[in-house]
């Protein structure tokens, strides 16, 4: 699946989130998820109205007074954490991003700064929800529309800062996204909102062709004047549209031999959560009987540079090599199905000869099976048998 994100009013973690619980992502389970981070932090979600508009308003309450966290301490918080590994890389990324932003903007070193943004609770929350809420809609690619950007200042921790405020620039640069004057003389896009968006997002533009299957609105704190958008986020879930029969790809390519097996493995997961297509390692034997890995994504031409500069800053390789590939693709569909056990996404695929294939994909196996205490091969088995009263083109 695919979510278009519309920053109608700008972003911030909280309309985010609101956005994708309004689409569908299941409320129990990122309330569970945020027991699990153990921060003492409770995850309320209300309806409310921005010009006549039913949104979510997502609010977080924990502790009066939390303790102070830098980037090394929430990278180690989400790394103990038990998520769907595509949520954690998009959460870390996100996270890896703003902190990068934040020392940039402040002549800090990235490990030892120690900032509010991504210490505060609440950002925390809205990071880790935002990326469980994704996996929980099934959603592989998001595009969104450029960044509307207020004026005026804004109370900070430093003071009263200039808006946009220095670290929501620093993210937009090092992404290069786009943004239009906001007709608002506030903040408009928070750094956390900022952040996700830049980080989860391939594309930006219109809304992509595809099959609307579902339309959710997040809801800011505040009413906006008149004149004034909407503050309001929208999510758009779509079915892409079905690809053309072929199309093109670029392949890219590190050769490593000299970083740590874990460090390589969250490249591979880095690149994914950023847009990859796929991304793959490839055991060789290299110069001298090394024993090696060949890193390979596949990603489509637009996202290539930028993919590039992610993949050499995620590890040792001096060079990266790219070329241009013709594939051929099949149709496919995601559907969820039925069990016993809880509903369960799976994909679909027309082979040549019109027979159509299934496979139920893990995460969503995985976590039905830990909600519903049963072995994960016995749910994959039940989305199998459910599956084949299904056509997903009608």
């Amino acid at each position: 699946m695919h979510i278009h994100l519309d920053l109608i009013g700008g972003v911030a973690g909280d309309m985010l989130l609101g956005a994708l619980t309004a689409a569908g992502a299941s409320l129990e389970a990122l309330q569970a998820s945020v027991t699990e981070l153990g921060l003492g932090a409770r995850l309320e979600v209300s309806t409310t109205h921005r010009r006549g508009l039913l949104a979510h308003r997502v609010q977080v309450s924990g502790p009066e007074s939390p303790p102070h966290r830098a980037w090394r301490d929430v990278r180690a918080l989400l790394g103990g954490l038990p998520l769907p590994e595509r949520a954690r890389a998009r959460a870390l990324a996100a996270f890896a991003a703003l902190a990068e932003a934040e020392a940039a903007v402040h002549g800090a070193e990235v490990e030892e700064v120690h900032f509010h943004e991504v210490g505060a609770i609440d950002a925390i929350v809205d990071v880790v929800g935002t990326c469980l809420a994704l996996e929980l809609l099934g959603v592989d690619t998001v595009s969104a529309s450029a960044f509307p950007l207020g004026q005026g200042s804004v109370a900070a921790a430093h003071g009263r800062l200039p808006v946009p405020v220095p670290a929501v620039l620093e993210l937009l640069a090092r992404r290069g996204a786009p943004s239009v004057p906001g007709q608002a003389a506030r903040e408009l896009v928070t750094p956390t909102g900022a952040a996700l968006v830049t980080t989860l997002a391939g594309t930006f533009g219109a809304q992509p062709a595809g099959t609307v299957r579902a339309v959710g609105y997040g809801a800011g704190a505040r009413e906006a004047a008149p004149g004034e958008p909407a503050n309001l986020t929208r999510a758009v879930l779509l079915e892409p549209a079905a690809a053309t029969p072929e199309d093109e790809v670029v392949v890219l390519e590190a050769n490593l031999d000299d970083q740590e097996p874990e460090q390589v493995a969250h490249a591979a997961e880095a690149l994914l959560a950023a847009g990859a297509l796929d991304a793959f390692l490839t055991p060789v034997l290299m110069k001298k009987g090394r024993p090696g890995a060949v890193l390979s994504a596949l990603c489509a031409p637009a996202d290539a540079e930028r993919l590039t500069e992610l993949l050499l800053r995620e590890t040792t390789s001096l060079g990266v090599r790219s070329r241009r590939e013709r594939r051929r693709i099949l149709p496919r569909w995601q559907r969820e199905v039925p069990t016993r056990f809880g509903p369960v996404q799976v994909k679909f695929a027309l082979r040549p000869g019109g027979e159509l294939s299934a496979a139920p994909e893990f995460e969503s196996c995985k976590r039905v099976a830990a909600e519903a205490g049963v072995p994960l091969r016995r749910v994959h088995l039940a989305a199998l048998q459910a599956a084949a009263g299904v056509d997903p083109r009608g």
